[in-house]
């Protein structure tokens, strides 16, 4: 889920039994004022607040487990060779330190290439798009779907990159996709096309819709402590790619403790003491 110094937060809830539930856990992307990773904060420096109360702070360390990412692309947008090279120049970035997946939008989601993190798959994947794409795209339901898949196997570090364009119809309650990002504790970040979603219908019915997704791909990044970036033409995609790549390479694992008898608050936030960088945080997390 632009940035100067910042510290992005993707909170993510590691599975226990809730009669066990002890230490909370969450990915930190933690950046000096060139946008360079910090690879030596301590837990001492870090202030964690769950359900607003202070929690001890008892592990941090840069992430070491693999990310279960879904690149998912809106079928409008992958017929552009600039998208098409942010793609790829993503998953370079990425595939020493994640298992990537990629996912196309259209009316219904499809896997052009499942988790892996052989570059020649995901290659292959890119050259079998389609340059006669649909002109429709269900993307709330396709966020959705994502976020339900990582909710029921509960993964470790779930990711969710979504490529798609502004505007657009929602098709399904922005609510329930928002609440299902949370609860499955994926991360998640936008990169938009500005200016290019518009639909032929017309009416509040039309505006609400329109208003839903981009509340999805607005809310969703913002609350998961992703990020959403806004691009004025499809050659900005690469770019904008390179950026939430930095940020998810540059994360950090945090956990903290909750006291006996205290249950799991979704409310949540994160500070640093150090001076030279600031903190993005998720708003929400899960239940448990």
């Amino acid at each position: 889920m632009t940035f100067r110094a910042t510290i992005l937060a993707a909170s993510l809830l590691t599975p226990f039994a809730f009669a066990d539930a002890a230490e909370r856990t969450v990915y930190v992307t933690i950046v000096d004022g060139k946008g360079v990773a910090i690879k030596d904060l301590t837990p001492a420096e870090l202030v964690v607040k769950e359900g607003g109360k202070e929690r001890e702070v008892v592990k941090a360390a840069p992430a070491a487990a693999k990310m279960r990412l879904t690149l998912a692309v809106e079928e409008r947008l992958i017929a552009d060779a600039a998208v098409r090279q942010a793609m790829f120049a993503f998953m370079k970035q990425v595939i020493d330190a994640a298992e990537i997946r990629l996912v196309t939008i259209g009316l219904r989601n499809t896997t052009v290439a499942d988790y892996t993190n052989a570059p020649d798959a995901l290659v292959a994947a890119l050259n079998k798009l389609t340059l006669n794409p649909r002109p429709d795209s269900n993307v709330g339901e396709g966020v959705l779907e994502v976020a339900s898949e990582f909710a029921t196997a509960r993964v470790d570090r779930p990711v969710l990159v979504v490529l798609a364009i502004s505007g657009g119809q929602s098709g399904v309650d922005p609510r329930a996709v928002l609440d299902r990002v949370r609860q499955s504790g994926v991360t998640m970040s936008a990169v938009t096309l500005a200016g290019g979603g518009g639909s032929d219908a017309a009416g509040p019915g039309a505006m609400s819709e329109q208003s839903g997704r981009e509340q999805i791909l607005g809310d969703g990044p913002k609350q998961s402590g992703g990020r959403r970036i806004e691009v004025p033409s499809t050659g900005a995609f690469p770019k904008a790619l390179l950026q939430v790549a930095d940020d998810l390479l540059a994360q950090y694992v945090v956990t903290y403790t909750l006291p006996d008898g205290v249950k799991p608050d979704k409310r949540f936030g994160i500070n640093s003491k150090r001076k030279g960088v600031t903190l993005r945080a998720p708003s929400a997390i899960p239940d448990k």
